[in-house]
């Protein structure tokens, strides 16, 4: 996270753990305020309430997938997914919590996502077919875009993974090895194993 003032960050770091357990709605100020051992005060001091600090931490985690994909340009699209994975498992709670509320129709959301969202399809467009723009894709790519993006979120969108000894760093790079090969054989149109 960009954010440097250790009382914001606190305050952050509780709001993200709390929607992802209980979700945006379900949450309150004060909850955040609690579990961040702070004045409730401070959160619209630095926010100006939940909704600006909901929308602090998904620009944020936005921001930061789009910077990995921007400085990942050039690569190989199999290194830049496993660093997709890696991040997102990094931060697990943080993404099942965006990619969950992503899922519902929310008006707060939509208008965040627009941007970052055609920005992420131009990347990946530019990754994965070395088009200029989205607008350059042919029907069928389009659809593997489509795809490739939906399998970059599937395993975030229900909180299966921290259970037991998957939470572990050598299962987490185990998980990501055997997804990314999947990705390969999909992409490459050979049977999945």
């Amino acid at each position: 996270m960009k954010n440097t003032h250790p009382t914001k960050e606190k305050v952050i770091q509780a709001a993200g753990t709390l929607f992802y357990q209980k979700g945006y709605h379900a949450t309150s100020v004060r909850d955040i305020a609690k579990e961040a051992q702070v004045n409730i005060s401070l959160i619209s001091y630095y926010f100006n309430g939940k909704q600006g600090l909901f929308e602090t931490i998904v620009i944020d985690h936005l921001e930061a997938n789009l910077k990995l994909l921007e400085e990942s340009l050039g690569e190989h699209f199999l290194t830049i997914v496993k660093r997709i994975l890696h991040y997102k498992m990094d931060n697990y709670q943080l993404s099942c919590f965006v990619h969950r509320e992503m899922m519902l129709d929310s008006t707060l959301l939509r208008e965040l996502l627009v941007t970052y969202i055609a920005k992420e399809d131009s990347l990946w467009a530019s990754i994965l077919f070395q088009a200029d723009d989205i607008s350059d894709l042919r029907y069928g790519q389009e659809l593997q875009l489509l795809q490739m993006k939906g399998m970059l979120q599937a395993p975030f969108t229900v909180p299966w993974y921290q259970r037991g000894e998957r939470s572990s760093t050598e299962a987490k790079r185990y998980f990501i090895d055997k997804y990314v090969e999947n990705i390969r054989q999909w992409f490459k149109g050979d049977p999945v194993e």
